[in-house]
Protein backbone atom coordinates (compact mmCIF):
# COMPACT_ATOMS: atom_id res chain seq x y z
CA UNK A 1 0.00 0.00 0.00
CA UNK A 2 1.37 3.09 -1.13
CA UNK A 3 1.26 6.04 1.78
CA UNK A 4 1.04 9.79 0.60
CA UNK A 5 1.45 12.64 2.07
CA UNK A 6 -1.96 13.89 1.39
CA UNK A 7 -3.72 10.76 2.90
CA UNK A 8 -1.85 10.88 6.00
CA UNK A 9 -2.55 14.36 6.56
CA UNK A 10 -6.54 13.78 6.22
CA UNK A 11 -6.08 10.96 8.66
CA UNK A 12 -4.12 13.00 10.79
CA UNK A 13 -6.12 16.16 10.96
CA UNK A 14 -9.55 13.58 11.29
CA UNK A 15 -7.94 12.43 14.07
CA UNK A 16 -6.37 15.64 15.87
CA UNK A 17 -10.48 16.75 16.14
CA UNK A 18 -12.26 13.84 16.72
CA UNK A 19 -9.72 13.46 19.48
CA UNK A 20 -9.90 17.41 21.16
CA UNK A 21 -14.07 16.95 20.37
CA UNK A 22 -14.10 13.92 22.18
CA UNK A 23 -12.28 15.62 25.66
CA UNK A 24 -13.78 18.41 25.38
CA UNK A 25 -17.60 17.43 24.40
CA UNK A 26 -17.81 13.98 25.13
CA UNK A 27 -18.79 11.12 22.41
CA UNK A 28 -19.60 12.30 18.54
CA UNK A 29 -22.50 10.79 16.75
CA UNK A 30 -22.02 9.03 12.64
CA UNK A 31 -23.16 12.73 11.13
CA UNK A 32 -20.63 14.43 13.51
CA UNK A 33 -17.86 12.80 12.01
CA UNK A 34 -18.85 12.54 8.74
CA UNK A 35 -18.78 16.74 9.21
CA UNK A 36 -15.79 16.99 10.57
CA UNK A 37 -14.33 14.55 7.58
CA UNK A 38 -15.49 17.41 5.43
CA UNK A 39 -15.14 20.36 7.03
CA UNK A 40 -11.89 18.99 8.26
CA UNK A 41 -10.20 16.48 6.65
CA UNK A 42 -10.75 17.15 3.16
CA UNK A 43 -9.91 20.83 2.58
CA UNK A 44 -6.03 19.73 4.91
CA UNK A 45 -5.85 16.98 2.13
CA UNK A 46 -6.50 19.27 -0.65
CA UNK A 47 -4.06 21.64 0.31
CA UNK A 48 -1.37 18.73 1.31
CA UNK A 49 -2.19 17.25 -2.45
CA UNK A 50 -1.34 21.04 -4.24
CA UNK A 51 1.73 21.39 -1.61
CA UNK A 52 3.17 18.21 -1.94
CA UNK A 53 2.09 16.67 -5.06
CA UNK A 54 1.57 12.70 -5.69
CA UNK A 55 4.92 11.46 -4.69
CA UNK A 56 4.67 8.45 -2.57
CA UNK A 57 6.33 9.00 1.08
CA UNK A 58 6.38 5.02 2.08
CA UNK A 59 5.31 1.61 0.88
CA UNK A 60 3.64 -0.27 3.78
CA UNK A 61 3.18 -3.88 3.31
CA UNK A 62 -0.70 -4.75 4.11
CA UNK A 63 0.60 -7.07 6.97
CA UNK A 64 1.71 -4.57 9.01
CA UNK A 65 -1.81 -3.27 9.68
CA UNK A 66 -3.05 -5.82 11.78
CA UNK A 67 0.29 -5.18 13.59
CA UNK A 68 -0.33 -1.50 13.95
CA UNK A 69 -3.67 -2.15 15.80
CA UNK A 70 -2.37 -4.37 18.54
CA UNK A 71 -1.82 -1.45 20.91
CA UNK A 72 -4.72 -0.32 20.79
CA UNK A 73 -6.88 -4.04 21.67
CA UNK A 74 -6.83 -3.79 25.08
CA UNK A 75 -8.28 -0.29 25.39
CA UNK A 76 -11.20 -1.82 22.59
CA UNK A 77 -11.94 -4.59 25.02
CA UNK A 78 -11.92 -2.41 28.17
CA UNK A 79 -14.37 0.09 26.39
CA UNK A 80 -16.55 -2.64 24.95
CA UNK A 81 -16.32 -4.10 28.43
CA UNK A 82 -17.57 -0.86 29.84
CA UNK A 83 -20.29 0.32 27.75
CA UNK A 84 -21.77 -3.05 28.70
CA UNK A 85 -21.64 -2.72 32.18
CA UNK A 86 -23.01 0.81 32.10
CA UNK A 87 -26.19 -0.82 29.74
CA UNK A 88 -26.25 -3.50 32.55
CA UNK A 89 -26.67 -1.46 35.54
CA UNK A 90 -29.20 1.45 33.77
CA UNK A 91 -31.32 -1.56 32.76
CA UNK A 92 -31.39 -2.37 36.43
CA UNK A 93 -33.98 -1.10 39.16
CA UNK A 94 -32.60 0.81 41.69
Amino acid sequence: MDVRADHLAFWAAIGAVTIAWELRRGSLRMYQQSLISLVVGLPVMILVKRLTGEGVLFTLPLWAVPILVLPALPYIYADTRARRNAKLDAARPH
